[in-house]
């Protein structure tokens, strides 16, 4: 039951982003670097967010209080 639900979302995510007409070594290079792009969203928002969501707080205190 599981398996079968991966396989369909496999084949859905292939069939969407047109990975199914690539050779399996052109996959592994449009997955890794879809891959990539992902770990560096991630790492910018748990980097970077927090700062910025204290810094536009702050701003929003500041016009609030004037």
């Amino acid at each position: 039951m599981v398996f079968q639900s991966l396989k369909r979302l496999n084949h859905q995510y292939e069939v969407t982003t047109g990975l199914y007409m690539l050779e399996s070594w052109e996959k592994y290079i449009v997955n890794g670097i879809i891959c990539a792009s992902f770990a560096l969203l991630i790492y910018t928002a748990v980097n970077h967010l927090p700062t910025h969501s204290v810094s536009i707080v702050n701003q929003l205190s500041n016009y609030a209080a004037s």
